[in-house]
């Protein structure tokens, strides 16, 4: 029972780990974007005004990222501290169900904010 409880960790640490990365290299790019790194705004004002446009999706890709990586450092906290897979709502162990789907969830299906 104890090795495939530390499997879990080991497997949910690695997709964490993984996340991680992906999403820092997201908003890695969403910055340059934003810069004009990678293109210069045009100059034509209806081709600029659709880059500004593009520019409000790519701040909500950012917002969105950064909340993410919010939660996988919380997670990471409650890797280290021994209290992962515990709700945070009720101290009920969270179904592995969600843990699969969901690394990074603090909160059982019961006691989650969304459901």
């Amino acid at each position: 029972m104890q090795t495939m409880i530390d499997d879990h960790l080991r497997s949910a640490r690695q997709w964490l780990l993984t996340r991680s990365a992906e999403l820092r290299e997201r908003l890695s790019r969403v910055h340059d974007d934003l810069r004009r790194e990678t293109t210069q705004l045009p100059r034509d004002a209806p081709d600029a005004a659709i880059v500004m446009e593009n520019d409000e999706i790519l701040r909500a890709i950012d917002e969105t990222a950064r909340s993410e990586l919010m939660q996988i450092g919380h997670a990471f906290e409650r890797l280290d501290t021994g209290t992962y897979g515990l709700c945070e709502g009720c101290g009920a162990m969270i179904d592995t169900k969600r843990l699969r789907v969901v690394p990074y969830a603090a909160h059982c299906r019961r006691c989650a904010p969304d459901t």
